[in-house]
């Protein structure tokens, strides 16, 4: 639920459904093509809650959101129609520079794959690291298995990119992957492997390999698609069934087979080649580079404009240079998103910057990236020059991976191997040097304040601002005190609540209470901060600084108000037991509707234990919670 409420969020304000062209993700960005990115509200979508940050490169809209973004993709391809058939309001498509076309094709064609190249690029590391422990012998089956397992995605990548391509121009993903299957299928492959030159209307094919290739299936489904197309056009519409997919493969294949796939086999190993030589003769060099430049590469989203040559660069010569580099920027990401962690004063965004730092310690940067030091700006500065020198150790010690994935922890299977020993120092440097930096450098550490702005979220609800929020004079609790339970009801445990926001405590730890009687009444003394405009949650602060949130019911933010009467305003001065909010629990839940109430101690980090009580049943303004300093 959680996932569909951010999905159909983000799709409201890029427009809708007829503003979306196609929808593809990456390992942390949602990767929309729109027709008019004009139309998508960036400022507001930066405040829905999970969404760390926006971005537009290559003519892509990119929403970043982290570790979730396969399951909101899943949940945002339900809402939108089939990729490619919707019309444009106002007519036609926006036109856009070749440069960006491009990436844009190299993004959504590569971004499903992914995935498979990464779990195959992981097996192959793990198969060096059994065989040179000699926990598998190479002359063993299963060492014969395991190869064959991370082998596969590679040599059969051609399929794979046939269907993601097909996807992508918009033609027949099954007849695209029949042209690659032709490339792959065994008897070419043997009589190409002799270098026998074959031919086709006299015209000869030149013995060409396309086990692993790139760029040869991508000219090829191109291709396709235009042709499909006009044979749609022009073959009456009672043979197309039949005559289309026949016509397309004997025109397409030969095409590929004499030209497409020959070139693309030669810009391919153009390419792969190129780079190779240039990382052996500057490797420091293009280490550095790219090693400091990567973060502001990320921030532009190009950086998967480089997977083209890294896979091609795995196929041909079975490593690749590039991953080291990114790790190495990684692990210096890293670095500074902890000593920020360390050195913030500001709890909110220390809750922040700590996940963040140990996801880019895993591999996962965006986090640390859009939410913490490009927050700060002058930490950057220490991620460029630590990314700088990891990276051109890497490249003077050559360091290369057996496949395709993130790091520091998550990567390392891709490296086990000769110069594994090179890549945990490039690792360490990057990251105690941007460490070290970030201290030295310093940053202006950014005020505490309420999350009580227009557009914010809890708990998957859109908060409204109402009333500017009152100045509450806040003092220090000492020893311990109470919250008293707002309504009357049964006692659940907070990790019980159907709402993975609430399970997980990630808006902080409380107790929930399943409403017998439908009010709620304030369990503190102290000022009402935000009133929900749909009425269904409120938030406190007590005079002591403790602040309360109470969230009635789950999802019933979709009920816009309906079934709830708010009692006070937001400013109003309140009491233990002073009437909050009235509301219709047969109603709701005849609506569909949990009426489940979490009550949260949103600042929970300022509280050495908090406590609820182990009763099955609360009356309203008993004890409900118990919170010690």
């Amino acid at each position: 639920m959680e996932h569909t409420k951010l999905a159909k969020d983000i799709l409201d304000l890029v427009g809708g459904e007829q503003n979306v062209k196609s929808a593809v993700h990456c390992v942390t960005r949602l990767r929309l093509t729109l027709y008019d990115n004009a139309l998508a509200d960036r400022a507001e979508l930066e405040k829905i809650n999970g969404v760390m940050g926006t971005n537009i490169a290559g003519g892509q809209f990119q929403v970043i959101l982290g570790n979730k973004v396969s399951a909101v993709h899943n949940e945002f391809s339900k809402f939108i129609s089939s990729e490619g058939q919707k019309v444009q309001p106002g007519g036609s498509v926006e036109k856009r520079k070749i440069f960006d076309q491009i990436f844009d094709a190299i993004s959504n064609i590569f971004a499903p794959v992914l995935p498979a190249i990464i779990g195959a690029g992981l097996l192959k590391g793990i198969l060096v690291f059994l065989t040179t422990m000699g926990v598998v012998s190479t002359n063993s089956d299963m060492y014969q298995l395991l190869n064959i397992f991370s082998d596969a995605a590679f040599y059969f990548l051609p399929i794979l990119l046939a269907f993601s391509a097909a996807k992508r121009f918009n033609c027949n993903q099954y007849i695209a992957g029949a042209l690659a299957g032709i490339l792959l299928h065994p008897t070419l492959v043997e009589i190409m492997s002799k270098g026998t030159y074959m031919s086709i209307f006299d015209i000869p094919i030149k013995p060409v390999s396309y086990a692993s290739s790139v760029i040869p299936i991508i000219l090829g489904v191109l291709f396709l698609s235009y042709v499909e197309k006009g044979l749609i056009k022009v073959v009456p519409s009672v043979l197309k069934t039949i005559l289309v997919p026949v016509l397309t493969l004997l025109i397409v294949a030969p095409v590929v087979l004499v030209a497409l796939g020959p070139l693309g086999t030669i810009i391919g190993n153009g390419l792969g080649a190129g780079f190779i030589y240039l990382y052996s003769k500057f490797g420091i060099l293009a280490g550095m580079l790219f090693g400091g430049l990567f973060p502001f590469i990320i921030f532009t989203g190009m950086h998967i404009g480089f997977l083209p040559v890294m896979v091609d660069s795995l196929s041909k010569y079975g490593v690749d240079y590039v991953m080291a580099i990114i790790v190495a920027a990684n692990s210096a990401q890293a670095g500074a998103t902890i000593a920020i962690y360390l050195k913030t004063k500001n709890k909110e965004f220390k809750a922040v910057a700590g996940p963040a730092g140990l996801n880019a310690v895993i591999g996962i940067t965006e986090p640390a990236l859009f939410g913490v030091t490009a927050k700060l700006k002058r930490p950057l500065i220490a991620v460029a020059i630590a990314g700088a020198l990891g990276g051109g150790i890497m490249g003077a010690f050559n360091v290369g991976a057996t496949g395709i994935g993130t790091g520091p922890l998550a990567g390392i299977p891709l490296f086990l191997g000769d110069t594994f020993n090179y890549w945990i120092i490039g690792c360490v440097v990057s990251f105690i040097a941007a460490f070290v930096l970030t201290f030295m450098i310093g940053f202006k550490d950014i005020p505490s304040k309420k999350e009580n702005s227009k557009g914010a979220k809890i708990g998957g609800d859109s908060l409204h601002e109402v009333a500017a929020t009152p100045e509450v004079p806040l003092t220090t609790v000492v020893g311990s005190q109470n919250v008293f339970s707002p309504m009357t009801g049964k006692v659940v445990k907070l990790t019980e609540v159907n709402d993975p926001t609430f399970s997980g405590e990630l808006m902080g730890k409380g107790i929930s209470i399943e409403p017998e009687v439908g009010r709620a009444v304030s369990p503190v003394n102290g000022v009402i901060t935000t009133l929900f405009k749909t009425k269904h949650a409120i938030g406190l602060v007590g005079d002591d600084g403790l602040e309360v949130l109470i969230h009635i019911g789950i999802d019933t933010v979709n009920l816009d108000g309906k079934y709830f009467s708010a009692h006070i305003q937001q400013g109003d001065r309140v009491k233990v037991g002073d009437l909050l909010v009235e509301f219709d629990i047969e109603e709701i839940q005849k609506a569909g509707y949990q009426t489940i109430t979490p009550i949260i101690i949103t600042n929970t980090s300022s509280y050495r234990k908090i406590e609820g009580i182990e009763n099955e049943t609360v009356k309203e303004s008993e004890p409900l919670l118990k919170i010690t300093n």
